[in-house]
């Protein structure tokens, strides 16, 4: 792909994708246990499964797995989202001031909850559009410095302050914003949280990854990460219709988190993966 081919966007009728159960729970932040969970009890089943018993999910369930993640945020028990996924709007709005009255009584440091808890009541800005727009950016070589152990989704804010501490600690002036590594692992579904760096360092708290130049598949990502795996389908999809391959890790780049706003719908998440036509 030459500078004069590639377009500055580029946006194809959306396509169904179907995912295996380790991809699925990468794409969405959720772990593949988990997922066999909500099959057992009937909360969110795969669209099919294999004669080898292996599960399938499809990109218009992604939807529905945002759903339940933004539900659990808000404190609401299994039973309670089994209710809200076929309730009508009215008795949705209903449960959700009973839950934020409940959280406010128990007095509990849940803003995250609360604020998503109103945006349900519908008293509380709503996030910007997401249009997942797909963008073509060649980006050079990039050296970036992280925690020599991965971590699960869940531990990704205490993770970025132990990395910023060693950072600091080894007086090293990162450059740019945070950012997450993530790749297909399947079952260990392991990140990386990381920063970039003007040149290769050397670090004994610290490893250096190297970020290859290359062309570039990006798009945005707007509001709370409980719905950012739509944000991977549509990459995901556009590449497999264009015929790119991949080449990992996807890289989330934080242009607005926890630490500008305390309102999730704010957030603004980049999200880019290096491609070959």
């Amino acid at each position: 792909m030459s500078k004069t081919q590639a377009p500055s966007f580029s946006q194809i009728p959306k396509e169904r994708k179907m995912y295996s159960i380790g991809e699925f729970a990468v794409v969405n932040k959720i772990s593949p246990r988990m997922l066999r969970h909500y099959d057992k009890i009937g909360l969110f089943q795969p669209c099919a499964v294999l004669e080898n018993g292996y599960r399938c999910y499809s990109s218009e369930q992604i939807p529905i797995i945002s759903l339940i993640k933004k539900y659990q945020t808000c404190g609401f028990t299994l039973a309670e989202i089994s209710r809200l996924l076929s309730a009508s709007e009215d008795t949705i709005i209903s449960l959700a001031k009973e839950k934020r009255s409940q959280l406010e009584r128990e007095s509990t440091k849940q803003d995250e909850a609360i604020h998503l808890l109103s945006l349900l009541c519908k008293e509380y800005a709503a996030p910007l559009p997401n249009d997942y727009q797909i963008s073509y950016t060649q980006q050079p070589e990039r050296f970036l410095l992280c925690l020599p152990t991965g971590i699960h989704e869940a531990e990704m804010e205490n993770t970025f302050e132990t990395l910023y501490h060693s950072l600091e600690t080894g007086n090293i002036h990162p450059i740019g914003l945070p950012l997450l590594l993530s790749g297909f692992e399947h079952e260990n579904m392991t990140c990386y949280t990381a920063v970039s760096v003007p040149s290769e360092i050397v670090s004994d708290k610290l490893i250096c990854k190297t970020l290859p130049s290359g062309w570039y598949l990006s798009t945005f990502h707007y509001g709370s990460y409980d719905s950012i795996g739509a944000a991977y389908d549509h990459l995901l999809c556009y590449a497999e219709a264009q015929k790119y391959q991949l080449t990992e890790p996807f890289v989330e780049r934080y242009l607005l988190d926890c630490t500008h706003t305390a309102n999730p719908a704010e957030y603004i998440t980049e999200i880019s993966v290096k491609i070959t036509p």
